[in-house]
């Protein structure tokens, strides 16, 4: 938008930033985002050969669920379709990036945002000294309680031990393509992928990039809100309250990738925000809207969440601004991010299958009664669940959006000074809205999503409360009352201990069990080497994952299922018969704790051509 400024009078690069991109620049970016995820589709499927594509069910066999049937051709066709299609986009690309409209939209794209960034360092740099050092302190002591949280004797390997096991450690191929169950988010496991390849170490590989993403998105969220001018301790106040609450600070520790959503939740959102109010970098905008909308879905499905809470958003306003140009730019940034992303799940699509990926018990939908019934009870509880405290934390959900009501009502009556009412008229709005709106889209879909899918969504509410809580304290009326910043600050710390204490008892069985399992690891790791059977998919699941990190060097043979013609010295099940291997057995075990028992069969002859003799599943179970 030129406004009333004439466009002669504007400098080139003045006249760059007012014009909104065109068509030739969504063609660029689109030809060269699509390449580049068909390229890594072809490279993927590319990457293994037919026999060990087709044998990817032996990696997790304890479910009925196997990879979709192909032939070693139709292997061979998707990637060499996929590659044609890259080359083909690539070329096109490269046409148009060549002429010099091309060339000016790539120069337009790259001082854009070069100018967003240098946008975002100001405002950093517009921190008093004190503000700067204590915000430095602050991040610190965050990173080094991460750092303390992410150790595996601190919070145990148990969500991201599936992940390491079935999917990083096993390779890229597996970790793009493989989804036996709805556990691999797969960008943030390509990320341990690469870390694996310097080291197996379990820490490393899984927590480490957590570690880094936490920091990163921290930075990132703080900033953001000083650039939409949030003062500096209500931003403090969010993120501190965010990062620390019992949720966001497990998986600040575990290699799920939620913290990875939650940082591209906030690039989406602070561009929306600026895409919403005309931005002068539209085209580094738009660009950062479908790259983290495509990086988004491709780290946890349900990033579709975030992109249609920012379209929903972006929608509205460019209606009720009339910028009906604006409208078909969105929708072709939608249109993109669902092709490019699509592309990316190709060979998991291409491999496991589209039913296991769509059809799966987190995204089918509920029977309509069933789904009314239980709607209070879950939008109460997830709300609480999100707010710290899973049975009351919701009546301070409650208390919190009262107050933001009031005060984003008193700052559009203009009852508040400009530089507090600021962020009430610019972000709050917006904030309530990604805070709402994933509701919205859980109704329409008729599905109960798991509160730490929705963990990136606490951190608006966050922000609101924080706001309203300066609000009151810089309130002449409330500053009398003596006992609301001690009752403030009571009220905290009482809050944070529930937040440890709470993780910590969580934490005590996991624990329990993980020192279990590494002592049954342990006492085998003695043991002559021989093939070992794992008929328990928890165990299996354990025992892999300490023999691939601690002992990568020795190569061990853990079964799921007995292998024709393969005789077994190990078998591994739950004591007192509790699971659903129960092994007949006429003698004790040769290793026993609370969690593992592990029989010692002699290996004489040759071995049976069926199951052995000792092979029983409880299918009661």
């Amino acid at each position: 938008m030129s406004g009333s400024v004439p466009e002669a009078q504007v400098p080139s690069a003045g006249r760059e930033a007012l014009s909104q991109p065109g068509g030739r620049f969504f063609l660029l970016v689109g030809l060269g985002l699509l390449a580049l995820c068909a390229g890594y589709a072809a490279a993927i499927l590319h990457s293994t050969p037919w026999a060990e594509a087709r044998g990817l069910d032996a990696i997790f066999p304890f479910y009925a669920w196997r990879t979709r049937p192909f032939t070693a051709g139709a292997l061979a066709r998707a990637w060499q379709l996929l590659g044609g299609a890259a080359a083909a986009l690539g070329l096109l690309a490269a046409g148009l990036a060549a002429g010099a409209p091309g060339r000016q939209e790539l120069r337009a794209l790259a001082r854009q945002g070069r100018a967003m960034r240098h946008s975002l360092a100001q405002t950093a740099a517009s921190l008093t000294p004190r503000q700067r050092r204590l915000a430095w302190w602050g991040f610190a002591a965050l990173t080094v309680l991460r750092a303390g949280l992410s150790l595996a004797s601190v919070t145990p390997e148990y969500d991201d031990a599936a992940s390491y096991t079935l999917f990083v450690s096993q390779g890229l191929f597996v970790t793009a393509s493989y989804y036996p169950i709805p556990n691999n988010h797969v960008l943030s496991n390509v990320l341990s992928w690469l870390f694996y390849q310097v080291s197996p170490n379990f820490w490393w590989t899984m927590r480490l990039p957590v570690l880094l993403t936490t920091s990163a998105a921290t930075v990132l969220w703080f900033v953001g809100f000083l650039r939409w001018r949030v003062k500096f301790w209500p931003a403090a106040l969010a993120l501190l309250l965010f990062s620390i609450s019992k949720l966001s600070i497990y998986h600040s520790s575990v290699g799920r990738g939620y913290w990875l959503l939650t940082a591209l939740a906030g690039v989406m959102f602070f561009v929306t925000l600026a895409l919403g109010e005309n931005t002068r970098h539209p085209r580094a905008a738009w660009a950062l809207f479908i790259l983290s909308g495509v990086l988004g879905a491709y780290t946890v499905p349900t990033f579709a969440v975030v992109i249609a809470s920012a379209g929903a958003w972006l929608a509205w306003q460019f209606i009720r601004q009339k910028a009906y140009a604006n409208l078909l730019r969105l929708l072709t940034a939608g249109l993109l991010t669902v092709a490019a992303t699509l592309l990316l799940y190709s060979p998991l699509l291409f491999v496991s299958g589209p039913a296991i990926f769509f059809g799966n018990g987190f995204v089918a939908p509920r029977p309509l009664p069933e789904f009314v019934a239980g709607l209070p009870a879950y939008l109460w509880e997830n709300e609480g669940f999100l707010a710290g405290q899973i049975k009351a934390g919701a009546v301070l959900t409650i208390l919190g959006l009262a107050l933001a009501a009031v005060l984003w009502r008193r700052a559009r009556r203009g009852q508040l000074p400009a530089a507090q009412a600021a962020p009430w008229l610019g972000l709050a709005p917006a904030a309530l809205w990604f805070w709402a709106f994933p509701y919205a889209v859980l109704m329409a879909q008729r599905v109960f999503a798991p509160g730490r899918t929705l963990l990136y969504k606490a951190i608006f509410f966050f922000v609101l409360l924080a706001m309203g809580v300066e609000w009151l304290l810089e309130r002449p009326k409330f500053r009398q009352w003596r006992a609301l910043r001690p009752g403030l600050a009571v009220a905290a710390l009482v809050w944070t201990g529930y937040q440890f204490e709470s993780l910590w008892r969580d934490n005590r069985i996991p624990h329990q069990h993980n020192a279990d399992y590494h002592a049954a690891f342990a006492w085998l790791a003695r043991q002559p080497r021989g093939p070992v059977l794992v008929p328990e998919p928890t165990h299996s699941i354990f025992l892999r994952l300490y023999f691939r990190s601690e002992l990568p060097a020795q190569s061990w043979q853990l079964d799921g299922r007995p292998a024709p013609g393969r005789a077994y010295p190990y078998v591994v099940a739950f004591p007192d018969k509790r699971g659903y291997f129960q092994p007949k057995f006429t003698y004790a075990p040769a290793y026993r704790n609370r969690e593992v028992e592990i029989y010692r069969v002699p290996v004489s002859g040759p071995p049976p051509a069926g199951l052995p003799p000792y092979w029983y599943l409880n299918e009661d179970l």
